[in-house]
């Protein structure tokens, strides 16, 4: 990497990231597999329960239905069915109290209030993150955007 942005300009933006999403953002519960090497192994044998999750208490800002336009930015067409992209604070509370840098990956899921999901996905209210957005990428990942769907596995 050339180190273009100095590191203190990265993290300066991505506290200001954090207080958008702290001020526009929902409150959920994001679970972290941590065992996802073990899983892989099982390949297409794996079940749901095979995985054992971290729990972190954090705020999520979701775009419920963003428009065609925002995804080609990401490099997404969509036909019918729309994804939902979502942004997380950079930090996150455990279990134990301790405020982490969640390592979000693909198979994470957050779960948020009821009250906050549109009608169209009333039947769930968790959502599993199924790929990773982070567009232009230089010297370090400012804020990164998921591209989740409902979970369909309880």
């Amino acid at each position: 990497m050339s180190k273009m942005i100095p590191q203190q300009t990265v993290d300066v933006l991505r506290r200001q990231a954090n207080i958008s999403i702290d001020t526009f953002g929902i409150d959920c519960d994001l679970y972290v597999p941590n065992n996802i090497d073990i899983v892989q192994y099982k390949d297409v044998y794996s079940k749901p329960s095979d995985y054992t999750f971290d729990h972190y208490s954090t705020i999520v800002w979701v775009e419920w239905s963003p428009n065609n336009r925002r995804l080609r930015e990401f490099g997404l067409f969509a036909e019918n069915e729309l994804p939902i992209l979502a942004r997380f604070q950079t930090e996150a509370y455990a279990d134990n109290g301790t405020i982490k840098i969640a390592d979000i990956i693909i198979k994470s899921y957050f779960k948020v209030a009821i009250q906050f999901v549109p009608t169209k996905y009333s039947k769930t209210d968790e959502f599993e993150i199924v790929d990773t957005l982070t567009s232009n990428k230089h010297d370090a990942v400012i804020s990164q955007i998921f591209k989740c769907a409902p979970r369909r596995t309880k």
